[in-house]
């Protein structure tokens, strides 16, 4: 059995990284440069290519060592042969995409075993939808929307290089003002977002917009483009501004698709399960989703 050479995801690797990327037939969050290099110190990811060059594969190694999914060219016919290569006859892989997986099955047949991971389900919805909120479906939400117009005359921005500091800044009040409610990786999450911002013109295809009332931040979003889909990475709001998060939300798609008309969908990310994200994520309709399993392979 072969070895691969995983090493750490660096921000050197972006280009080799982004390469893969853009021959993956389904692009998921969980595989985004962003997340993977951003939360590498705290998961210990790392990627390896695979001898032919076609395959970057991905681990996780804290607080175990998962095998994922790899990203770059999945139509090859010869996935029993390289799975058994490099990780035997018996193999499992986290978070891997439906469509991989379908691209497993067809090939390995009764040899692929696998197991729904809803909680990792990503959410998918129509742009023009919810850059809109148009229709009955959405008439609380735009209700919301338009009252928080009334009260408060707000402009939006988009982050640039020059207003990062500003960010930064709205960032740590916000982690201040959670910290009492014991959110899961908040400190993780906050030195990702950090790490990103730090970075913002290194990394390619980030996108992101402010919401300010009488200049000062109060609420913004990080997502990034793949194509025709713009992935929301992170949304954060003041509380103390009635429904900030439904204004950043509607305000960066709208913005997003008078710059990219060809944009067809949004992807929200998962909700790890928790009872009131998954209310919020299916409050918002979505038509549909890239569904994640865990798979065992035995051949």
């Amino acid at each position: 059995m072969l070895s691969l050479d995983f090493q750490k995801i660096e921000l050197k690797d972006v280009v080799k990284f982004m390469e893969h990327w853009e021959q993956t037939d389904q692009r998921s969050s969980d595989y985004c440069f962003p997340i993977l290099w951003g939360w590498a110190g705290y998961y210990g990811y790392q990627a390896a290519t695979h001898v032919d060059g076609g395959l970057y594969w991905i681990r996780q190694t804290k607080p175990k060592t998962y095998n994922l999914a790899p990203i770059g060219n999945w139509r090859r016919n010869d996935w029993a042969g390289v799975i058994e290569e490099y990780f035997g006859k018996r193999a499992e892989f986290w978070l891997v995409p439906e469509k991989l997986l379908e691209i497993w099955k067809a090939q390995l047949g009764s040899r692929v075993k696998y197991a729904e991971d809803r909680g990792n389900w990503e959410y998918l919805y129509d742009v023009q939808s919810l850059a809109t909120l148009a229709g009955n479906h959405y008439m609380r939400k735009r209700n919301r929307v338009n009252q928080f117009r009334r009260k408060y005359p707000y402009e939006y921005k988009p982050i640039t290089p020059e207003i990062i500091p500003a960010v930064l800044e709205f960032q740590r009040e916000w982690c201040q003002a959670n910290v009492g409610d014991h959110l899961p990786g908040l400190e993780q999450e906050d030195d990702g977002i950090r790490l990103i911002l730090d970075h913002w013109t290194e990394i390619p295809n980030l996108r992101g917009g402010v919401i300010e009332v009488n200049g000062r931040i109060t609420a913004y979003t990080i997502g990034e483009l793949a194509y025709d889909m713009i992935l929301v990475h992170f949304e954060k709001a003041s509380l103390e501004y009635g429904a900030a998060y439904q204004v950043i939300n509607k305000e960066f798609l709208a913005h997003m698709l008078e710059e990219n008309p060809s944009l067809v969908k949004v992807n929200r990310e998962e909700d790890m399960n928790d009872p009131g994200l998954r209310e919020a994520k299916l409050s918002y309709l979505p038509n549909d989703y890239i569904r994640k399993y865990r798979v065992f392979v035995n051949l």
